[in-house]
């Protein structure tokens, strides 16, 4: 029993429209714009498939237009969509099968409707599309060997365009030798042939499709899922670093603080000699007070009003002895007070009651003018400690000189959002060749010196968000400049 064409065709048609919108609803959850344009593509085919079918029904003009436009542009618009496997530029691949979709129709449609024979224009279409429909079979093969190796779509995509192109080519070639079936709709060897190569090849070339959609699909998610592992484990590395560097810093904080209390006892040498100097003063004067008031006490004719000003002498020097006594003990006091609020200018006058008593021995001048009157949040123990390193290099630096005009300058006062201190002494200076190593650790111009205080000094002044600067010539003095910043 002959096959009827017009059914066999119609056949094809509902095959293009079923696959494509299968396709469609199976993937609609990944709201992908190439899946999109590949089934609306085909469906675009299988409706250009009725016109081309109906010939004798719709009539010559949109058995040329319709049909032929629908079915180039759906087969551009498929071939569009697997370039995009290719990870290509879709805008570039677009353009050319747009292009030669579109050159080819106006080639078609103007050589139908200017005569040319149908049989010319028939060996022209499976020619056209034999070569086209190849395209398929590339962009498998490509994907094969470069994108996906080893997966099942890329080569049952292959085998739909083999089959595909090659069934063309059949139908082409027995028209072009006077061997097909002499109108387009009649039976013929080569009619069967192409009927059965477009229903296998649409099936396997949409199932190719699925296939490769999906496999990189889960490629993908396989690759996010070690992205997030990866992830994760670099997480966990920096929460790990962050303990670690945590912990460093505690340290770092802890070696600086015992840095601070042995640096302060290391240099309290000739400190504590001349408060103890001091503190022998008020003791020898309360002595020598007590024994005269024993001696007032035995006489038989005691002078109270004498004896009571002995009585206040004597706690004078006591209360005075118990200032000297209450400085050696909070400079040698170990406290963790941490981050507080911090009258500047008067730890700076504490301070300086720590060398007044070794500058006067020393005929060293103080020069003092604190104008900042304000308050600031920091570590009282390690300020104190770089006041006191600043102190005491200037005196190092004019302990020794025979010169009589010798003096240290100290002087503050408030620039908007910040305090600066000014130590400067009239020394010799600190060499030009040294200066920028001076608050280096393990860097001292002192023949005795361990090289840690003014690099202490920089770590608690740049804690504090602070800086500290040296300005010196040599042969006329250094000047020390520290910058806080006010709360």
């Amino acid at each position: 029993m002959p096959l009827h064409v017009q059914t066999a065709i119609f056949m094809i048609c509902l095959v293009y429209l079923l696959l494509h919108a299968s396709v469609w609803f199976a993937l609609s959850e990944y709201d992908n714009n190439q899946v999109r344009l590949w089934c609306a593509s085909g469906i675009l085919s299988g409706i250009s498939i009725i016109f081309l079918s109906l010939r004798d029904q719709v009539g010559d003009l949109l058995f040329i237009h319709a049909g032929q436009l629908g079915m180039v542009l759906g087969n551009a618009g498929r071939s569009i969509a697997l370039r995009i496997y290719l990870r290509q530029s879709v805008r570039q691949a677009a353009i050319v099968h747009l292009a030669i979709a579109i050159t080819f129709y106006l080639v078609f449609t103007t050589a139908f409707f200017h005569g040319v024979s149908e049989h010319t224009l028939e060996v022209a279409y499976h020619a056209f599309y034999s070569i086209i429909c190849i395209e398929y079979f590339l962009v498998g093969w490509q994907m094969r060997h470069h994108v996906q190796p080893g997966s099942l779509g890329p080569r049952v995509l292959m085998l739909g365009g083999f089959v595909l192109s090659t069934s063309l080519s059949f139908k082409g070639i027995m028209v072009a030798a006077g061997l097909g079936a002499p109108d387009i709709y009649a039976p013929g060897i080569d009619q069967y042939v192409l009927i059965a190569g477009q229903f296998i090849a649409i099936t396997l070339i949409n199932i190719g499709f699925l296939r490769i959609f999906l496999d990189r699909r889960e490629q993908q998610n396989l690759q996010t899922q070690r992205s997030l592992a990866a992830a994760e484990e670099r997480a966990s590395l920096l929460s790990q670093h962050k303990a670690e560097l945590q912990d460093l810093l505690i340290e770092r904080e802890e070696i600086i603080r015992q840095l601070t209390l042995s640096n302060k006892t290391a240099g309290m040498g000739a400190l504590v000699a001349s408060l103890a100097h001091e503190l022998n003063q008020p003791l020898c004067a309360i002595r020598l007070n007590t024994q005269l008031v024993e001696r007032k006490l035995d006489a038989p004719d005691a002078d109270v009003a004498e004896t009571r000003r002995y009585l206040d002498s004597i706690i004078a020097d006591n209360r005075r002895a118990a200032n000297i006594i209450t400085k050696l003990r909070n400079l040698f006091e170990h406290r963790q007070e941490g981050n507080g609020p911090v009258d500047f200018d008067n730890l700076v006058r504490d301070t300086l009651t720590l060398i007044e008593a070794r500058a006067r021995s020393e005929n060293v001048a103080l020069r003092v003018a604190l104008g900042s009157d304000a308050m600031l949040k920091g570590d009282q123990t390690q300020l104190q400690q770089v006041l006191l390193n600043l102190f005491n290099n200037a005196l190092d630096a004019l302990g020794n000189l025979p010169q009589a005009d010798k003096y240290i300058s100290v002087s503050s006062h408030s620039l908007g959002d910040r305090l600066r201190l000014i130590v400067e002494d009239n020394g010799p200076g600190i060499p030009a060749t040294l200066q920028s190593s001076v608050f280096e650790l393990f860097k001292t111009t002192k023949a005795d010196g361990m090289g840690v205080g003014l690099w202490l000094s920089k770590t608690v002044v740049n804690a504090h968000r602070g800086d500290i600067r040296l300005a010196s010539v040599d042969g006329q003095g250094a000047r020390f400049e520290v910058e806080l910043p006010l709360d």
